[in-house]
């Protein structure tokens, strides 16, 4: 895989008057870049790409970190953008390590499966690190070195594969290849003489077991002994060949008329009344074969379908509310049916995605008039592959009175008018019985002088936490538990009931507690939160970094 090259420092945090951000630009030096005083909250650091690339993997050497998050953006933005994650807070020590001040140049190398999907398939030429250390205020930290690399190219050759190992006990033993001559395998002896034997004898005596059970019992026949009734005999005549089947028009197998058709002897001759009857008798077998006669069905009218990937052609979108790595996923299902993304609202936009109203893009696109939808209606259309129309799926409930956009509709509706009229004539009726129903409810309201109250859909809930799962420790004044378990669920994370290998955020109210280190042995991605977190995420109505509300000892 080639790396790829740094062009400079775009920018940087803090840095030591030694250890300069400059240093991380030549990999082959592996000089260091690291904080300029110890007990810093957070540091950053902002390297330029020479041009854009798709980042594959990521080499990172740590210094002293506790924390390091990968984030990449774009320098051709015309305002200052947020950076997409690219590779999540990964750990790289534990607070014991931090606290004593060991190991502290661990080097993590992260693949393609370890980096965010959405974001590692596009093309970027910034990127950000960010790190932290929280369980220390006694070293200045940073990273060694950094290294990027980008897709392998199709001409290079496929790596060769390792030797598989096998575990055994507390060994593991290399399975080297066997020659040929070695190549003993279960039955491998059995089927070399059954391949020698049949080779030996004369094609003549190679008889298969059903040749060899027809040869035995013609043979008892000749020898003179009664066969065996057979069960399934369809006549007691001299046997013959099975009738064979015929396929019906309708593809059903239909057998043969079983019933024998009588031929006239050359003996009989017809009589003048059977031959002048003869004529209208064959008419009328004619017209019963016609009408026995399948007729063919016509072929339906081929309606030119759209290809999946030009579904969305015309759509221009806008996303609003929604965060990675569902940001992503979302955007990749509608530019896959052909649509075009936008970043913010602009005049050739036609649509807004949001997540729920009243954000700011919201505001902006109702007040300009445009169509703002749930992410529903991309959702339905990338899983049914197949284009749905919008009205359904709008934020405000509310339609478009645009005629372009009823070209999306199933029927027009004249079509539905004229429908509905053919059915009520048919009825021998022409006053729908729903109609004079809502015709008499409509007169109740005015008499009463009531307005009908308009249907507003239920805003759906942010999923800031989605993917992230929770496990709440120790107890909780007063109904502080329950408070939280609401917040989580509600913004979509996941609670476990024991600590399993799955949990990544354990909120507590009650402090470090000497469990936490063995945990943090046993799970390197454990954090420790109090629930000041997601009391904050639940008021400013966006996710906010859990470092400021880090448990450390």
């Amino acid at each position: 895989m080639p790396e790829i090259q740094l062009k400079h420092v775009v920018s940087c945090s803090t840095e030591d008057t030694t250890h300069k951000a400059d240093n991380l630009l030549s990999s082959d030096t592996y000089r260091k870049w690291k904080a300029a005083r110890p007990g810093e909250k957070q540091t950053s650091v902002i390297l330029q790409f020479e041009k854009e690339e798709q980042v594959h993997s990521i080499d990172i050497g740590n210094e002293g970190s506790a924390f390091i998050e990968v984030l990449v953006g774009n320098s051709s933005a015309v305002r200052d953008q947020d950076y997409e994650v690219l590779l999540v807070t990964s750990s790289f020590m534990s607070p014991t390590e931090s606290r004593n001040g060991t190991n502290l140049n661990r080097v993590r190398f992260f693949g393609p499966n370890q980096l965010q999907k959405s974001t590692a398939q596009e093309k970027w030429d910034r990127v950000k690190i960010v790190c932290s250390q929280p369980y220390s205020k006694n070293i200045a930290y940073g990273v060694a070195f950094v290294k990027f690399h980008s897709p392998p190219d199709k001409n290079d050759p496929p790596p060769t594969a390792s030797p598989k190992l096998t575990k055994l006990g507390q060994f593991r033993v290399k399975e080297e290849p066997l020659s040929p001559a070695a190549s003993l395998q279960p039955g491998s002896l059995f089927f070399t003489l059954c391949t020698f034997l049949s080779l030996v004898s004369p094609p003549s005596e190679r008889l298969s077991y059903a040749a060899a059970a027809l040869q035995a019992g013609g043979s008892s026949h000749s020898s003179g002994q009664p066969p065996a009734k057979r069960k399934f005999e369809f006549s007691k005549a001299s046997p013959g060949p099975p009738p064979s089947k015929k396929i019906s028009p309708a593809g059903s197998p239909e057998g043969k008329a079983v019933t024998p058709k009588h031929k006239p002897s050359p003996a009989s001759t017809p009589s003048p009344s059977s031959a002048k009857a003869a004529p209208g008798q064959k008419s009328a077998d004619r017209k019963r074969e016609s009408q026995s006669k399948p007729k063919p069905k016509q072929p339906k009218p081929s309606v030119q379908q759209v290809p999946f990937k030009r579904m969305m052609e015309g759509v221009v979108f806008v996303l609003s509310g929604f965060q990675n790595p569902f940001r992503g996923e979302l955007r990749e299902k509608a530019l896959d049916m052909g649509a075009k993304y936008r970043p913010d609202w602009t005049p050739d936009s036609t649509h807004l995605i949001c997540a729920f109203a009243n954000t700011p893009k919201y505001s902006q696109v109702k007040s300009a008039g445009g169509i703002i939808v749930r992410r529903e209606w991309i959702m339905d259309c990338h899983k049914r592959k197949q284009m749905i129309s919008y009205k359904r799926y709008l934020m405000d409930g509310a339609e478009s009175s645009s005629e372009s956009e009823m070209e999306g509709d199933d029927q027009s509706e004249e079509e539905i008018n004229t429908k509905v009229n053919l059915f009520l004539k048919s009825n021998g009726s022409f006053s729908c019985p729903c109609n004079r129903v809502e015709n008499e409810s409509r007169q109740k309201k005015a008499a009463a002088g009531g307005k009908a109250e308009e249907d507003h859909p239920i805003p759906e809930l942010p999923d800031f936490l989605k993917g992230k799962h929770f496990f709440l420790y120790g107890k909780f004044p007063n109904n502080e538990r329950r408070l939280l378990l609401r917040y989580i669920v509600a913004f979509n994370g996941l609670i476990e009931d024991y600590m399993t290998e799955k949990v990544q955020f354990v909120v507590t109210s009650e402090g470090w507690h000497d469990s936490f280190e063995d945990a943090l042995m046993e799970n390197g991605n454990l954090n420790f939160v109090k629930p000041a977190w997601i009391y904050a995420i639940n008021e400013r109505q966006k996710i906010l970094p859990y470092q400021p509300y880090s448990v450390v000892p």
